[in-house]
């Protein structure tokens, strides 16, 4: 390890993967001889990791900067760096070709895409000559995806096990700002998840931007790293399976275009596969889904959703949903309002589409639908969504439920856990039980978590 080079900090924007991100960004760092701080005044060295799925993603970002900006303007020593899915081109100050990002932000030093991460050595040495020996270091950290996290707790992990996306929807920027999909070894990420149970782990959660494509995209197909007699999500799920002390399996998010009865077969009969879905609808309209380039249509996701009923009657189901997508009329939204209706989900995110730039829609759609109607599709669905969730955790009352605590509440003595369905419980109890799985019995049932007793 080299000599303590400074303070860093982090900010991290976006979904879990991004976290999951920093968390190899922290190892790195660490390797390299930086401290953390959670104190952004006291990082010399600052580094946000973005979210680009939305243009106010990015604008959040940009706005967060100025902070550091002023914490230039004191001390020279303090550098500004920027990786995630806003990157394009790893560069620094002194690079020939630079991102653009440099034109929007003139105080910045290095940016990089996260699978660059193994470069972060050559960039900080190339902004000062403090740094020149992390440059010949950068061989021991490796691919990226060989570079251990430092996890933020011993009980629960992230394991991203792909990276990058080929569905191409018309509103989205992944496929541009994370490249093509490509998915990691089996054996890689199954070495990976035993280091982690070795060292605490009870629950972990794989993630992709669309899981269940695992193993099928022309470069994972083109490379003889999978076999192709059952789907390679399934063999990874049933090979995980395996690892003694790996008490919760979960995973986000499958895709419904890829959503086969044979994934939902292994979540129904593997132990350690917990009975919580995330399937993202979008829009129950199939016009509104031909749009998107979502290449399901409502038959084909409502038949998924019977079959998943079928294995596991009380599975958890929770979804994405869009409304005031380009061309929605009041007739297409009721469409996605029926079906959410019948479906009864656990629990949505629901956004109202906004124009983001670079993605086909923002070059080719027109953003025809006001923002005030926006709004009120919003309200109704959340609404409606109430009504389901509520519904849903009715059933739980009077109930036992293992609850894995996570964290406390800000109220003294309460704690908060999941169940294996992914709900938020709460109750009063002793720190000690943080990392624990214990039962729990549901006292009272609320529209987004239930109020649980412990079970003596």
């Amino acid at each position: 390890m080299s000599r303590t080079k400074g303070k860093y900090h982090v900010l991290t924007f976006g979904c879990q993967m991004n976290h999951s991100d920093s968390e190899r960004l922290a190892s790195a760092l660490e390797n390299y001889g930086f401290q953390n701080t959670d104190t952004l005044e006291e990082a010399e060295l600052v580094i946000f990791n973005t979210c680009s799925i939305k243009q106010k993603a990015e604008d959040k970002v940009l706005g967060h900067m100025k902070k550091v900006t002023k914490m230039k303007a004191r001390n020279s020593k303090v550098k500004l760096g920027i990786t995630g899915c806003m990157t394009r081109i790893t560069s620094s100050a002194k690079s020939r070709t630079k991102d653009e990002l440099f034109k929007q932000i003139p105080d910045l030093d290095i940016c990089f895409p996260i699978k660059d991460l193994p470069k972060i050595g050559s960039l900080l040495k190339d902004i000062d000559p403090d740094f020149a020996d992390l440059e010949q270091e950068e061989a021991d950290l490796g691919n990226y995806f060989k570079i251990a996290p430092k996890y933020k707790t011993p009980f629960q992990a992230y394991l991203p096990i792909m990276t990058g996306c080929d569905k191409f929807c018309t509103y989205c920027i992944v496929p541009y700002s994370r490249g093509r999909e490509t998915s990691r070894p089996i054996d890689e990420i199954y070495q990976e998840a035993l280091k982690i149970v070795d060292n605490g782990g009870l629950e972990i959660t794989l993630l992709g931007q669309n899981v269940n494509s695992y193993g099928l995209s022309w470069a994972d197909k083109k490379s003889d790293k999978f076999t192709y007699d059952s789907p390679p999500f399934v063999q990874l799920l049933k090979k995980l399976d395996t690892i003694e002390g790996l008490k919760r399996l979960r995973f986000t998010s499958p895709h419904p275009q890829d959503m086969c009865n044979k994934v939902v077969d292994a979540i129904a009969d593997l132990e350690s596969l917990m009975p919580y879905i995330h399937l993202p609808l979008q829009s129950g309209s199939d016009y509104i889904l031909k749009k998107m380039n979502r290449n399901y249509d409502s038959k084909k996701f409502m038949e998924i959703v019977h079959y998943i009923r079928s294995r596991m009657p009380n599975c958890a189901i929770s979804t994405d949903i869009i409304v005031g997508f380009c061309g929605e009329t009041e007739e297409h939204f009721q469409e996605t309002y029926d079906l959410f209706k019948e479906v009864c989900f656990d629990l949505a995110f629901i956004s109202q589409y906004s124009t983001r730039k670079g993605t086909v829609a923002g070059l080719l759609k027109k953003d025809d639908v006001p923002a005030e109607v926006k709004k009120q599709r919003w309200h109704r669905l959340n609404d409606l969504l109430r009504e389901t969730s509520l519904i849903k955790n009715k059933y739980f009352e009077g109930k036992t439920v293992q609850v894995l605590f996570e964290r406390k509440s800000r109220k003294a003595g309460i704690l908060k856990g999941r169940t294996e369905y992914g709900k938020e419980v709460i109750l009063e109890g002793p720190e000690t039980l943080i990392g624990q799985i214990v039962p729990v019995k549901i006292a009272e049932s609320q529209e987004w978590r239930l109020l649980g007793e412990l079970v003596t």
